[in-house]
C-alpha cells in the first residue's frame, strides 16, 4: 500500500481555538447522528434531587466541585455549537467512563464520526471530510470506511481531543481567567447557579440539586455547549473489522 499521510488539524482547529478562548461549552452522544437541537436539553433526575448547597460557596469552590463531579460522572453527553468567523461547528458526544466515547463533529458540509475505546480511535468521515483532509486520494481510500488511529496521532489528535470529556471544559476554564458567582438559573428543568467571567461574559451553569454537575457553557447566543444525560447508559463498540483501515499501514 502506498505511503499516504493525512492532515486533519484544520477541520477542528477553529473549534479548539474557540473553546480555548472561553467562548464555548459542550455535550455527548450515544449514537452518532443524533439530531436533537442544542438548547432543548432533556430534564435530568437532578431536578428532583436534594439541594447540594453549592450556590452558597465562593465561585472558585463552586467551580472546583463542579469539575470534580463532572469528571467523575459514570457517563454523560456533551453537545453544542460554536460560531467563529462565520463558520459553524457542531458536536455531539457521549462518554462511558473515562476510556470510551462516541460521537460526531461537523463543520459546514464536513462531518466525521469519532469513537474511542482506550487508546484506539476510529474516524469515519463523509466524502466532504475526506476530500478536505486528503483530496481524491483520501476519498478513494477511506470513503465508507473507519480509519483506526490513536489519540496521540500527530495527524488526528486535534479531532481525538473531543473523545476526552475533560478536555473542552478544562480548556474553557483555564483560559477564561477569573470566574465570579452570578444569578440563579434553570437548565433543562434543573436549578443552577451561574458562574461568569467579567472580561468576556462567558458563563458556566452548575446544578444546585444532586451532584453539582456542569449543565451548560455559553459564550453568547451563538456559542453554547450542554452537559446532559448524566448516568444514562452509553453503548460504545468497535466498528466491524472489515470496515476498518489501520493508519499504521501507511507508515
Amino acid at each position: 500500500m502506498p505511503h499516504h499521510r493525512l492532515r486533519a488539524g484544520r477541520v477542528s482547529a477553529v473549534l479548539v481555538l474557540a473553546v480555548a478562548s472561553g467562548t464555548a461549552a459542550c455535550g455527548p452522544a450515544e449514537k452518532t447522528g443524533t439530531t436533537e437541537k442544542p438548547g432543548a436539553a432533556a430534564k435530568t433526575s437532578t431536578a428532583a434531587a436534594p439541594a447540594n448547597g453549592v450556590e452558597k460557596l465562593r465561585a472558585a469552590e463552586i467551580l472546583h466541585r463542579a469539575r470534580k463531579a463532572t469528571n467523575g460522572a459514570h457517563s454523560l453527553r456533551i453537545r453544542g455549537h460554536v460560531v467563529d468567523g462565520g463558520d459553524k461547528f457542531t458536536l455531539d458526544f457521549r462518554y462511558a467512563g473515562k476510556s470510551k466515547s462516541t460521537g460526531w463533529f461537523q463543520q459546514g458540509r464536513e462531518r466525521v464520526e469519532i469513537t474511542r475505546i482506550g487508546k484506539e480511535v476510529y474516524l469515519k468521515g463523509n466524502d466532504a471530510f475526506w476530500t478536505s483532509v486528503g483530496g481524491k486520494g483520501a476519498l478513494q481510500l477511506f470513503s465508507g470506511k473507519y480509519l483506526k488511529t490513536t489519540g496521540t496521532s500527530p495527524d488526528f489528535k486535534d479531532l481525538a481531543v473531543f473523545t476526552y470529556r475533560t478536555a473542552l471544559l478544562n480548556e474553557a476554564v483555564k483560559s477564561a481567567g477569573t470566574w465570579r458567582k452570578g444569578k440563579a438559573a434553570t437548565v433543562g428543568g434543573t436549578p443552577a447557579v451561574t458562574l461568569t467571567t467579567g472580561a468576556t461574559g462567558d458563563e458556566i451553569q452548575v446544578a444546585t440539586r444532586g451532584e453539582p454537575y456542569v449543565l451548560a457553557l455559553t459564550g453568547g447566543p451563538q456559542n453554547r455547549i450542554e452537559y446532559i444525560d448524566y448516568g444514562k447508559p452509553v453503548d460504545v463498540r468497535r466498528p466491524p473489522a472489515g470496515s476498518v483501515v489501520d493508519e499504521s499501514a501507511f507508515d
